[in-house]
């Protein structure tokens, strides 16, 4: 027997709706400070978190064990994604970036840069992009740049400027 009667659902949805509007995936800005003009390039980026790095098995008598954190994780890495545009935009930027020392800071906006909820400060990332491929035959594509980006993230959290970035 089911016990999806419509009042035991609506408890669920009453109390799922109490909890306040869902995270949107897509809602998030990233800016390399220096380039803050390519902000709308940004297609995909990391959102760090602060976790520990893993488990430490500690041995204890009768051959068990048991479990204790790691140290907090600091250093990450995720994937980016940028789009270029007809002036080489994001070309310049990676060549820029090189020969600023190859490492820069971020911020990582949800929501904008104007109006955002609140934004993680990353440090000294680098990227590892891949070479794109272009092709004669996809007239239905931006051309993109995508890798890997490294990062500290140490759990800085600056609030936001608004309520509601929509």
């Amino acid at each position: 027997m089911t016990v999806s009667n419509a009042s035991y659902l609506k408890g669920f949805y009453d109390q799922t709706k109490a909890m306040g509007l869902k995270a949107v995936n897509s809602d998030f800005t990233f800016e390399i400070e220096g380039f803050e003009q390519n902000y709308l390039l940004a297609r995909q980026c990391p959102w760090p978190n602060v976790a520990t790095q893993g488990e430490i098995e500690v041995p204890t008598p009768m051959g068990a064990s048991a479990w204790e954190p790691q140290q907090v994780r600091v250093n990450h890495q995720g994937a980016v994604t940028f789009m270029e545009v007809t002036a080489g935009s994001i070309d310049q930027m990676l060549v820029d970036i090189i020969a600023n020392g190859g490492t820069f800071n971020a911020k990582i906006y949800e929501g904008t840069p104007e109006r955002y909820l609140r934004y993680k400060r990353i440090t000294d990332a680098f990227l590892q992009i891949d070479d794109p491929d272009r092709d004669w035959e996809n007239r239905s594509q931006v051309l993109t740049f995508t890798g890997t980006m490294f990062f500290h993230y140490f759990g800085e959290i600056v609030e936001g400027n608004s309520s509601d970035y929509r």
